[in-house]
């Protein structure tokens, strides 16, 4: 799945909250029903303005949680505005009636109720509605994974929302907008317009808008990895959620922290919020909450190994996605289909799910949506400078007028705007002129872009071979003694066979007994010495492998002391004349941890070669009789945390490399000996894969202690 898609989609029901609120007039659902019954006793009250608009609210509040309710009220209501020939409530009425189909994940009759709506209060010049009814249309296309058209309309919503200062509707539409920077992978610009939409809502002291705001920051700062910040918003959200009991948002945070638990790589915490998720949201309806609730729980059973429950959840969500038609969860759920069967070891549903997800997922990779957020951008910020041109011009006309003479005021105002519309008309050209060139620069930066990802690709192979030839020397070392021996014992043997063969002949059996003992003990040692020799075949296959990504139980002390061991074997391979003191000190209560031991043999590596490396360079060039190469290796359990050490008595690193050490490409070694990857994989590997730290310190006494720090 790519990092677009991994925990994306809660954001669009979360704007489908935000706009719902936006879109009609607040009010207590007790206080409306009493307004209603008192208009009721009017005998005309089915045609009494008022009286239908009191209904729509009605309609309105139970469109969010009872869509079908909400629809069978807006039946007669939207008739009856009709039959009076009440526009304004009858373009409502169709807008609550989209709303409606929205909470049910009916795309199609939602876009076309909004469009309905829309052509109502366009005939009529309903102006305040124009915004709320151009972000919702905008909102059916985002679901249905058309950013290009549903950008075209936030756009255009945010502009009649500024131009009548609708605040609830600018910051919904802001919202909007940043979800669609968050889908392109443009999580600086999602987290700054998001922090907008929270800065509108403590504006207006709405509660439901600051839960929303934070929700979404937090989904931010989980792209980001930042998981510790992603928690904190969560909490302020779930906290002010359950302080006012909104169903709503209940959904919404704990599918959020359900998503966030998981990329901890908390199954259990993530797995008790989705089904909070999916509980809520089945009570109230929320077809589209349900839906991604039971895809996460999916993905919690499969890697928690209850891979039939995963299977039902995941089919179970791809059939609710395919209802709906919503293209974003058809992605997840046939991805998390076709993976659960791939372990289930069905190659043919695996393949056929697979494919679906190829398909959802290149749908939803539109690149022209980019360019048109660029665009749009560009439009409304030219807009404002011709608004704020046209206003400085009408000042400058206004005190021409007042000073010269109407017929010389006249000529002068002409002259002026005349210059003016030349500027506008220049100023445009250019403006065409650089976008023309942001084009081709932008076209030129992605073919470079896609050389760089090429060439990253073969560089981190390049270094993968290499980590693989400084094993195989000491390989090649550690072999040779299990093939010596197994060499000896076995010509050894052949002369005893010869032996008891003349014994037998000579006819005595006793010795010959005497000889076939002998000879099975080499049997024994030859067999010994075959498994040990291929014990390190095996090993060293398993660090030539690609990483299965699964992790296992996995004993640290041997991992290291197996690694350090080849590393200096290979070494003196090469380097006869090399020696040097290894010490260890390993916690013998440290037990097996989980993780991934190619991944993690390979930082040892690393870091062990890096330790002989500078030793070896120090005895060759800097040090003064009486130097002793010396390698500490330690492994320690301090609380909850796991700490692996490698040190050296080399020449350290300078204060001024550390701060770089572990960049890609970065390395101290002459050109040919490094490719300055291997402390930025290992690196990578430690804070990314395991959430730990990898820092490098000097040591007391010349030299420097790398030291590692994993979770326990």
């Amino acid at each position: 799945m790519d990092r677009l898609a991994k925990i994306a989609f809660l954001t669009v029901f979360v704007s489908f909250c935000f706009l719902l609120r936006a879109n009609g007039q607040t009010g207590s659902l007790r206080s409306l029903k009493e307004r209603q019954k008192r208009l009721e006793k009017n005998e005309n009250y089915s045609r009494d303005t008022a009286y239908l608009n009191v209904v729509n609210q009605i309609a309105f509040l139970y469109a969010d949680s009872y869509p079908d309710s909400a629809l069978k009220i807006l039946q007669i209501n939207t008739l009856n505005c009709d039959l009076i020939a009440y526009r304004e409530g009858e373009s409502d009425g169709y807008k609550i009636t989209g709303n409606a189909y929205m909470t049910k994940g009916d795309y199609t009759n939602a876009l076309s109720w909004y469009r309905k709506s829309y052509e109502v209060a366009d005939k009529i010049g309903y102006k305040t509605a124009f915004p709320g009814i151009r972000n919702n249309i905008g909102l059916v296309y985002m679901s249905q994974g058309n950013y290009t058209a549903a950008l075209k309309e936030f756009y255009e919503a945010l502009k009649s929302a500024e131009a009548i200062h609708d605040k609830f509707v600018m910051a919904s539409t802001l919202n909007n907008i940043a979800i669609i920077h968050f889908y392109q992978g443009k999580m600086d610009e999602a987290d700054s317009t998001y922090k907008q939409t929270l800065l509108i809502a403590r504006e207006m002291s709405d509660t439901i808008g600051v839960i929303l705001a934070y929700n979404n920051i937090a989904e931010v700062n989980v792209e980001q990895n930042a998981l510790p910040a992603a928690l904190t918003n969560l909490s302020l959200a779930y906290s002010l959620a359950s302080r006012i009991d909104n169903p709503e948002m209940l959904t919404v945070v704990s599918h959020s922290l359900g998503n966030t638990y998981f990329r901890m790589d908390s199954l259990g915490k993530a797995a008790a919020y989705f089904e909070a998720a999916s509980k809520v949201s089945r009570q109230h309806g929320y077809s589209t909450s349900a839906c991604k609730a039971v895809i996460g729980l999916a993905r919690v059973r499969e890697r928690q190994g209850l891979l039939e429950e995963a299977l039902r959840n995941g089919l179970e969500g791809f059939q609710q996605a395919r209802t709906m038609g919503h293209t974003q969860l058809l992605r997840d759920a046939s991805e998390i289909v076709s993976v659960i069967y791939e372990k289930l070891g069905d190659g043919k549903n695996s393949l056929a799910y697979f494919k679906e997800f190829k398909i959802y997922s290149d749908s939803l990779r539109n690149l022209e949506s980019e360019r048109v957020a660029a665009t749009y951008d560009a439009k409304l910020e030219f807009s404002k400078k011709e608004d704020e041109l046209n206003q400085q011009n009408l000042k400058q006309q206004w005190m021409i007028y007042s000073a010269l003479a109407a017929l010389a005021l006249l000529v002068v105002i002409l002259v002026i705007v005349n210059r003016n519309r030349q500027r506008l008309n220049h100023t445009y050209k250019e403006l065409q002129q650089k976008n023309i060139v942001i084009e081709s620069q932008r076209k030129k930066a992605e073919e470079t872009l896609d050389e760089l990802k090429s060439a990253q690709a073969q560089l981190i192979q390049s270094e993968k071979m290499a980590s693989l030839g400084e094993l195989t020397a000491g390989i090649a070392h550690e072999i040779q003694n299990p093939l010596n021996f197994v060499n000896n014992f076995s010509e050894t043997s052949i002369e005893l066979l010869d032996e008891m063969k003349a014994e037998i002949e000579k006819g005595n059996p006793e010795e010959a007994s005497q000889i076939a003992s002998e000879v099975i003990e080499n049997l024994e040692r030859i067999n010994q010495h075959g498994k040990r020799a291929d014990s390190i075949v095996k090993g060293m296959l398993q660090h030539s492998r690609s990483s299965t990504g699964l992790k296992e139980p996995t004993d640290i002390n041997a991992l290291v002391d197996e690694y350090s061991r080849l590393s200096y074997h290979g070494l003196r391979a090469r380097d006869k004349s090399f020696n040097a003191t290894i010490k260890k000190d390993f916690d013998p209560d440290l037990g097996k941890v989980m993780m991934i031991p190619q991944d993690m043999g390979r930082v040892v590596l690393n870091l062990v070669n890096n330790a002989f490396y500078a030793v070896q360079q120090k005895q060759k060039h800097t040090a003064e009789p009486g130097y002793h190469p010396t390698v500490e290796m330690s492994t320690r359990k301090v609380s909850d945390k796991i700490i692996i050490t490698v040190a050296d008595n080399g020449d350290g690193v300078p204060e001024h490399i550390r701060k770089k050490i572990f960049q890609p490409f970065f390395t101290t070694k002459p050109t040919g000996q490094g490719t300055g990857l291997g402390l930025s994989l290992s690196y990578d590997i430690v804070t990314k894969g395991y959430g730990g730290t990898m820092d490098v310190q000097p040591k007391e006494g010349g030299g420097a202690v790398f030291t590692i720090t994993l979770p326990g």
